[in-house]
């Protein structure tokens, strides 16, 4: 899907647009060796169908497996060919672990998210030959993504015993660029490809565990369960910018991130 995202933007910004081809022509008539050409007039933006879109974003179900992540947008159009966009959905981390090196096991699983995002985008007129929001975009978005879980755990350590509980906190805080291209059929369905979204992005990750614990276990669990969580979803590895994989205390960092995705609405 992601590559052929790529060749849709690649084909769209080597397309031949009629008006610029105009603007290029020399001159009948002209005999000197330097060619001249016809000053073009700006393009006009073209008047929109619809100034509206919502939509639903499903790549949060396909990147982490889960059903209930619902994530929906609103998109408008505040010129021609400029837009802006609120996005917010209900996200859930999927379960990646059920014990920790013999050492502790989940009993109870609870996890919830969410994520809010806006975005402004320009639709380039002199490269698309339909109204916004239709065709190639370029733009800026702030976007932020949290998630909690809370459970309570099983301590299966020799030296321990008893219960306890595993909290975790990630958030994180993204400023980027984003591309993509949204395609708008018979003037009521959209959708939109989000490419290209490269950000600056400031994470905060916390982990806190109850229980008959001591130091050297704890250490062990918490660099297990940054582990589990970087091969189950490699894309989250840089959360960690380089340092050693672990969740605990209350740890902050400015890193790069990106995003991407796909996205299917109604234009009204």
């Amino acid at each position: 899907m992601f590559f052929i995202s790529l060749m849709i933007a690649f084909n769209a910004f080597t397309s031949i647009d009629l008006k610029a081809a105009t603007a290029n022509d020399t001159i009948a008539g002209k005999t000197d060796t330097v060619s001249a050409n016809v000053n073009a007039e700006k393009p006009l933006a073209l008047t929109p169908y619809h100034r509206n879109v919502i939509k639903f974003n499903p790549t949060p179900m396909l990147l982490w497996g889960e059903i209930r992540n619902i994530t929906l947008s609103y998109e408008r159009l505040i010129r021609k060919n400029q837009s802006i966009s609120i996005q917010l959905g209900y996200l859930v981390i999927p379960k990646f672990f059920d014990t920790v090196l013999n050492l502790i096991r989940v009993n109870e699983y609870a996890r919830r998210g969410v994520n809010i995002a806006l975005d402004y985008r320009y639709y380039p007129q002199f490269r698309n030959r339909r109204p916004a929001p239709d065709g190639l975009y370029i733009g800026g978005y702030l976007s932020y993504y949290g998630f909690r879980f809370n459970n309570s755990i099983d301590i299966l350590a020799t030296t321990s015993s008893g219960d306890g509980t595993l909290r975790g906190t990630l958030n994180m805080l993204n400023l980027g660029l984003e591309l993509g291209y949204q395609f708008i059929f018979w003037k009521r369905f959209s959708v939109d490809l989000l490419m290209f979204g490269p950000s600056l992005s400031l994470y905060y990750r916390k982990l806190e565990l109850t229980g008959d614990l001591d130091k050297s276990e704890f250490e062990q669990i918490d660099e297990e369960l940054a582990r589990q969580l970087i091969d189950r979803f490699p894309v989250l590895g840089y959360l960690f910018g380089g340092q050693t994989a672990t969740f605990s205390g209350g740890n902050a960092n400015i890193s790069t991130g990106f995003r991407y995705s796909i996205q299917l609405g109604f234009h009204f």
